[in-house]
């Protein structure tokens, strides 16, 4: 066996037993601590200090522990959580309830410690598949509350949009898109104006409506972020939408037919 297999191996050894006979043992998890410079990398037991924002690092064998404030931390690796893939699977198959109670579990155990992010996307996808946008803005706010930049950058904050948008947060969502589109980072800005055009199109049905939500966010996308090959589909399809609500018909198929040619796999392509 290869030695960083057998360290590994006794990492999660440790950890199994430590759960058992540690109440909160479960947001002590195996991992990596790599120290700001890449310098220096801690392996042993995580877990994360929200008091004194600092990691513990705990070695398995000695039980020495060595404590380093989040300034200072550069990345943390920890090893994947095995309920997580599974628990996703629940929510991209539609079954969200089932997932909940896993979910929300390794969103906390897992709190700043690498994969509460991804864990709480999720989560508050799974709210949403209950109707239950509340929880999903909580949820979701957990984490922003300690990174604020989650709530406009990255795959959870799409989710949080739509969770605001569905709860008429119309004022913190039109901020948060903001600031996605000044972010810089293609993708985001992509996605803010996909949801802008849905903001606008939460306040009206009318033709100017529609003319608005073309103009300030699905023909946007469709025209200037042509290389966010994820944003494509959707702003292609609520474009042709809103083009057949004015009237555009040929240019509604337009883009409807850009879907099935260039992204026949895609959701998008079968909607009517």
């Amino acid at each position: 066996m290869k030695p960083i297999k057998t360290f590994w191996r006794v990492l999660i050894f440790a950890a199994l037993a430590l759960c058992s006979t540690v109440p909160d043992a479960a947001a002590q998890v195996p991992g990596v601590l790599t120290l700001k410079g890449g310098s220096r990398k801690i392996p042993g037991l995580i877990r994360w200090g929200g008091r004194n924002k600092e990691y513990t690092v705990s070695d398995p064998k000695s039980g020495i522990e060595t404590t380093h404030p989040a300034a200072n931390v550069e990345s943390v690796q920890i090893v994947r959580p095995r309920e997580l893939d599974v628990a996703i699977a629940a929510v991209r198959g539609n079954n969200g309830a089932s997932a909940i109670a896993a979910l929300s579990k390794i969103a906390t155990d897992y709190f700043m410690l690498q994969h509460d992010e991804e864990a709480t996307r999720w989560l508050a996808e799974a709210y949403l598949q209950t109707n239950n946008g509340a929880e999903a803005i909580r949820a979701v706010e957990k984490i922003t509350a300690a990174r604020p930049e989650a709530a406009y950058l990255g795959g959870m904050a799409t989710v949080y949009w739509r969770a605001l948008l569905r709860e008429n947060r119309a004022g913190k969502l039109e901020d948060l898109l903001e600031n996605a589109v000044k972010s810089g980072d293609r993708g985001a800005s992509a996605a803010a104006l996909i949801l802008r055009g849905d903001l606008i199109l939460k306040s009206g049905d009318t033709q100017e409506h529609h003319t608005r939500a073309l103009k300030d966010g699905y023909l946007r996308v469709v025209t200037l972020y042509r290389g966010v090959k994820d944003a494509q589909p959707e702003a292609n399809y609520k474009a042709a939408k809103s083009l057949e609500k004015l009237g555009m018909t040929s240019r509604a198929q337009e883009r409807r037919a850009v879907i099935r040619k260039e992204f026949p796999g895609s959701e998008w392509a079968t909607k009517p």
